[in-house]
């Protein structure tokens, strides 16, 4: 199939200028928003945030240090690592070459890259921009095969990863798979076969600097140097703090550097965008679908093709992605019912979507038709027989997320924990075999329990989401001397990777030099659950003769990624 580099001249007209920050805020109101971070009166890592009403830029500013060793304030120019935001760029320049006639979303990908591997299998661009198209993800490949991303070549050494491998992890279109980061790398890969030129350099034209989006780069090569940067850290306690890199992001296409100044850019332009623009921004609202026509949606992590998640928060419509590497933080909250949205970036806090949600909710208080936190005590409880609450009871276990759960009954009430942990949460009865997860917060989590075809289900979902499906399944109990017929060298040839796994003190685990330690409890026969989330589930495998020939990896992003046992000389 021949194919074609389409060259074309980048539009420039974006949106008219960005209003000036805070020039339809009151001085009272504008009090209650830096109220937000009082907590920053003292040195901490940087944190910049921006917020828009009315499509108006109304609060913009910096807080804490870009960097604490020097004592250097952190600015609204201030560059941070964006982790998961970066990937409504990747969209959007997927969609802007559709505008344009370069591409239709119903291609399949193989026209554009055909040193694919074909799978058997037809991979639309529809089905990588909606999480449908069952690639293994990259991330759970490279810590399997025990490397991490580090210089410009590795970019190229994801590429080759995702073309090694044989198999999907199921047809694409039928299925949506959370994460699967491959996607955005094959994605900015075809849009720089149908540009003619490097992804970095595409958004640079046709995004960045027409908005006038000066601090926001990707970065190919670690040692890149990157101005106005903040310092990643953690807080070690007792307000030390310690640099933290983390796990980095492979370079490229998903390791993108912005300021809070440039996504207010960025975020203006979608909101009043130019002539021409209007259905590219509005198609990134627009909710992804499998190929049967049925909305996806997930508990919490992309449900837009602006891969953004459609949510609620009290009541109210709301999308959102927060993202975390390393001391990065970064969040975004839109209200579109209500013409609100807040970013928040940070270099040294796990999680800072608290101080968006706390900024909007001064504005929007008086719009949310559900408290802070719910008062449970006002849920009416249904009565549900003790021996029902038996028939619950028990353990349970999703493959696709590899995560296990307990079920547990204690003075009459059921109980929702891990497996082999504490009882943990109550679950209050809503009637049938319906209930509700009693937890912090204002989000309604549900658990409903199904007689499956091959027995009982937990179905839990979060509001009206999808349910993610538990089964249950009756413990194993291994001897060491049981155990002993899973030790034995395992090899995968399209990772070249190997784990040897061994038995010591009634736990299997397995080591490779470049990974460490993986320790297993098992679930059921010949399934376990593995302590690190590459490796959150093992199914063995056995010939006709009941030995243990291999097993694979049992999760969302990789599911069934086969490793052999190799067998010494004459056995």
């Amino acid at each position: 199939m021949a194919l074609y580099l389409l060259l074309f001249k980048p539009d420039c007209a974006f949106a008219a200028p960005l209003a000036h920050a805070g020039n339809s805020i009151d001085a009272a109101t504008m009090q209650k928003f830096d109220a937000v971070f009082s907590d920053f009166n003292t040195p901490r890592p940087a944190l910049a945030v921006a917020m828009f009403k009315n499509r108006e830029l109304i609060y913009q500013k910096a807080y804490g240090q870009a960097n604490l060793e020097h004592n250097i304030p952190a600015t609204v120019d201030t560059s941070f690592q964006i982790d998961t935001l970066a990937w409504e760029f990747i969209a959007y320049s997927a969609l802007m070459l559709e505008s344009q006639g370069k591409i239709k979303l119903g291609d399949d990908i193989r026209i554009y890259l055909p040193e694919l591997p074909d799978l058997g299998q037809k991979i639309t661009i529809d089905h990588l921009l909606s999480s449908t198209d069952g690639i293994a993800g990259y991330k759970v490949l490279q810590a399997v095969a025990g490397w991490e991303s580090s210089g410009p070549e590795q970019h190229a050494a994801v590429l080759q990863l995702i073309k090694r491998q044989k198999k999907l992890n199921f047809k694409p279109g039928e299925e949506f798979s959370p994460g699967g980061d491959s996607r955005f790398i094959l994605l900015a890969r075809m849009v720089e076969v149908v540009s003619g030129e490097p992804f970095d350099a595409f958004c640079k034209k046709n995004i960045f600097t027409p908005l006038g989006m000066t601090n926001t780069q990707f970065v190919y090569d670690d040692a890149q140097f990157i101005s106005n940067r903040a310092v990643p850290y953690r807080n070690a306690g007792n307000g030390v703090y310690k640099h933290d890199v983390g796990a980095r992001n492979v370079p490229g296409p998903v390791n993108l550097y912005s300021s809070i100044r440039d996504l207010s850019l960025w975020r203006a332009s979608l909101a009043s965008p130019a002539p021409g623009k209007q259905a590219l921004a509005g198609k990134l609202n627009q909710p992804i679908k499998l190929d049967r026509g049925v909305i996806i949606r997930d508990i919490a992590r992309v449900s837009t093709y602006g891969q953004q998640h459609a949510g609620q928060e009290r009541g109210i419509s709301k999308q959102y992605q927060i993202g975390a590497v390393g001391g990065y933080a970064s969040s975004v909250f839109s209200f579109p019912d209500h013409d609100v949205t807040v970013f928040v970036l940070s270099s040294g806090l796990d999680y800072n979507g608290s101080y968006g949600m706390r900024l909007a909710s001064v504005l929007l208080e008086q719009q949310f038709v559900e408290p802070l936190t719910i008062d449970y005590a006002r849920i009416e409880r249904a009565q549900v027989a003790p021996a029902q609450l038996s028939h619950y009871a028990g353990h349970y276990w999703t493959a696709v997320r590899a995560v296990p759960a307990a079920i547990h009954v204690k003075d009459g009430v059921l109980y929702y924990g891990s497996a082999g942990g504490a009882p943990g949460r109550e679950l209050i009865p809503l009637g049938g075999a319906r209930f509700q997860l009693k937890i912090e917060g204002d989000d309604h989590y549900f658990v409903e329990f199904v007689d499956g075809g091959k027995g009982m289900e937990m179905h839990y979902s979060m509001g009206a989401s999808d349910p993610v499906v538990f089964e249950r399944y009756t413990p194993a109990s291994y001897t060491d001397r049981e155990l002993g017929q899973f030790a034995g060298t395992f090899h995968n040839e399209e990772l070249n990777a190997s784990y040897v796994f061994t038995v010591r003190d009634g736990v299997l685990s397995a080591r490779n030099l470049r990974v460490g330690q993986v320790d297993f409890k098992p679930l059921d026969a010949d399934r376990f659950s593995g302590n690190k989330p590459f490796m959150g589930g093992l199914r063995f495998l056995r010939d006709s003769d009941k030995e243990v020939t291999g097993f694979q990896i049992i999760g969302d992003d990789v599911r069934g990624l086969q490793f052999n046992k190799i067998r010494a000389p004459g056995v």
